[in-house]
This record gives C-alpha cells, structure tokens and sequence, in this order.
C-alpha cells in the first residue's frame, strides 16, 4: 500500500518510477504500455506490438472511435509485470482484463494457471473478481474539436476497483483523434491531463485529506490517476463534499484546446462496495 502511494505521488515523474522497478529487476505493464502507445496505430510496428503484449493492451471501440487501454489503474499496473503478474506476501495476482485473479497459497508452481482464462479456472485455491463494478467504466465524456474538425480531445472519467483491497482508481484519459474516413483513430498529438488542489472527506465525519495538484503531459493518450484512496479504503467517501477540479488539454501545432471539469467527483459515482466485505469500526 505504501507503494502504491509512492507511484501516486510520484506519477508525474515516470522515469523516476521506471529507475525504481529497475532496480528491483521489473519491468511493468505500464512501462511496456507506454512504449507502445509512442508508435502511430496506422504503424505495423505498433500491430506487432499489441500482439505481443496481449496482456496489456485492451481494444474499446465507443463514439465511432477505437482506443487502446491498460486493464486495469495505470497505478496498479505499474507494480505487475508484463503478464499482469505481482505478489504481496503469500497471495499472487495477476491483472487479466476486466477481472483480478488471486493465488491465495504462494505456490509460483500454480502461476501457469494464472495465464488461463477465466472460464478455465477450476482451483480452489485461486479466486476470480470482476475489477470494475459496472460493464461500462466511462462515466463521463467529453469531447472537443480543434478548428480543422479532423483532430478531436476526448476527456474520460473512469474508475477501476481492486476487488481483493477495495481499492477505487479514478482516473482522467485524454485521448487525441484524428478522423480517416468517418472512423475516429488515435493521433500523436501532445496532451495533457492536470488536477487542481482538492480533498476527499470520509461520510460522516469532518476529517478530510488534501488532494495536491498534479498533471501529466505526453504524446499521444495521456492518463492521470486523479484520486486513489489508498487511506482507509473500507471506508465510503462523501462525493458531495469532496471536491477536486480537473481538465483535459490538447494542442496541435500552436492551437490548444481545453476540457474542463469544474468538480470531477460530481462526475463519479461512489463505489458500492460487495456485501461480503465485514463490518469495522471507525478508524478514528
């Protein structure tokens, strides 16, 4: 969890996080995620790629567009390796599209099993839990055009749920496109995703926790892990009072565009967590 904090804190800084896993002998899914999304999609280099990384790269189609996405918080996926693999004491995980398995035994002879599909999973030593809480993560969207009207910013709002430490990402995408006959493909555009100071306050009770601004520029889709609650996350979070501004930006040669969310958490939904999670006493 620690760590994991770490990567928030410091994610506006990747090559800062890429010397760390370096030096711990990983390379991570986000590190190899990055690496590709640098290659035009129209480049048979960035087919060959995806195809082979397929742990890693998840192809939505929404909006008459086509994006590519990490399976799971960009956060997350910086801790496993490049088959969605990592391990915290005895329990093994791997990240596997929209679902997290869990090895609870430590025993790395099982991994393989890790690599099936879920359908094929019959041991009972190895849990499966959906990493999301509804079939479509976008819960808000905007776009914006720039003057030609053949390149577009597309700003998504989406959350990501860990089901094993019910943890919530929420996450800022935004997403350049340029039109090829009628169809919306990604473009090499320089973006950028910010968030400006705000805080999150547990439900019933006045103690709050500051959010600081951040903000991540790339070329291409950019992702910003705008809050994860890696605090007391059995805890629900008043999304009411809690406030925390955000936007989008694009730029093509001297143009720049902005999308604006005024209070990003009047966006998202709180997250219902399952009913098997036991009940605990406040922790204040």
């Amino acid at each position: 969890m620690d760590h994991q904090k770490w990567l928030y804190e410091n994610q506006s800084n990747p090559q800062l996080i890429v010397d760390k896993n370096k030096s711990l002998g990983l390379k991570s899914m986000t590190e190899y995620y990055l690496e590709g999304m640098k290659l035009e999609e129209s480049d048979p280099k960035f087919s060959e790629y995806v195809a082979k990384y397929p742990s890693i790269f998840i192809k939505e189609t929404y909006d008459n567009s086509t994006l590519y996405l990490l399976p799971h918080s960009i956060i997350l996926c910086y801790v496993a390796n490049k088959d969605g693999i990592y391990q915290v004491g005895d329990k093994i995980y791997r990240i596997a599209g929209d679902y997290i398995y869990q090895l609870n035994d430590g025993d790395e002879s099982k991994i393989k099993m890790l690599l099936l599909s879920k359908d094929q999973i019959s041991n009972e030593d190895i849990k499966v839990a959906p990493s999301y809480l509804d079939a479509k993560s976008d819960w808000a969207q905007r776009t914006r055009y720039f003057s030609n009207h053949k390149f577009r910013i597309v700003s998504s709002l989406r959350i990501r749920y860990d089901p094993y430490y019910y943890i919530d990402y929420y996450e800022l995408l935004t997403n350049p496109q340029h039109r090829v006959l009628g169809i919306w493909g990604r473009a090499q555009l320089a973006t950028k995703g910010a968030n400006g100071w705000g805080y999150f306050q547990f439900a019933g009770t006045s103690i709050s926790f500051t959010i600081n601004p951040n903000h991540v520029e790339c070329t291409g889709l950019s992702t910003l892990c705008l809050f994860a609650n890696l605090y007391w996350p059995l805890y629900d979070i008043d999304w009411i009072v809690s406030y925390l501004p955000a936007y989008s930006r694009g730029r093509l040669d001297t143009q720049y565009i902005y999308i604006y969310w005024p209070d990003a958490f009047d966006e998202y939904p709180a997250v219902q967590f399952p009913d098997w999670i036991p009940d605990v006493t406040e922790p204040f």
